[in-house]
């Protein structure tokens, strides 16, 4: 039975799979590797994800958007399509239940994987531990960027704010002058 502490030996049995042993420094090191590359793959999944989501929030329909994604040569497939808000509308509810399909997949297979990584880090090596760690580290240096300019790349255009009028011009004082009170009202 494995001890419930962090060691630095070389000699671990069984890390993820019945098979998966080391004995040497050298084996040390590529499962250590192997674990790097996992955890930043895991980072880059992570950020798959997000662009599935932005794809299913998003209107495959709208043509700003089809341009944003640079996909000029469907423009008249969209025409076509945006002539009958009807045929738009199921095709946008389809779109959106294919992503949402997905997206789920994507999350199941990216709860295995973060449960992957757990079984890897409870294997209490130092070495093992500082391989995912660093991986965190280095995948999401690399991804994370990607994922924040495909927010920007998605984000909406906000509507210009719509002119609040503080004063009242002069035709509505003198329309509002010439409205005599009814009934029981009192005039101050």
């Amino acid at each position: 039975m494995m001890g419930m502490y962090f060691d630095t030996t070389v000699l671990m049995n069984n890390i993820l799979f019945e098979n998966w042993n080391t004995t040497t420094a050298g084996g040390v090191v590529l499962a250590s590797f192997l674990s790097f590359f996992f955890t930043a793959l895991f980072e880059g999944l992570k950020t798959l994800k997000s662009y599935v989501l932005l794809l299913r929030k998003s209107d495959p329909f709208d043509k700003e958007s089809i341009k944003k994604r640079g996909l000029q040569s469907r423009e008249s497939q969209i025409d076509l399509v945006s002539q009958n808000s009807n045929n738009q509308t199921k095709g946008l509810k389809q779109w959106r239940g294919i992503m949402f399909t997905v997206e789920s997949v994507l999350n199941l297979v990216s709860f295995f994987y973060a449960y992957l990584l757990m079984l890897i880090v409870m294997t209490y090596s130092v070495w093992l531990v500082l391989a995912v760690i660093i991986g965190a580290g280095v995948g999401y240096f690399f991804f994370h960027p990607i994922s924040e300019n495909l927010v920007v790349k998605f984000a909406a255009k906000p509507s210009p704010p719509k002119p609040v009028s503080c004063c009242s011009t002069t035709a509505d004082a003198s329309k509002g002058s010439q409205e005599q009170p009814k009934g029981n009202s009192i005039v101050i």
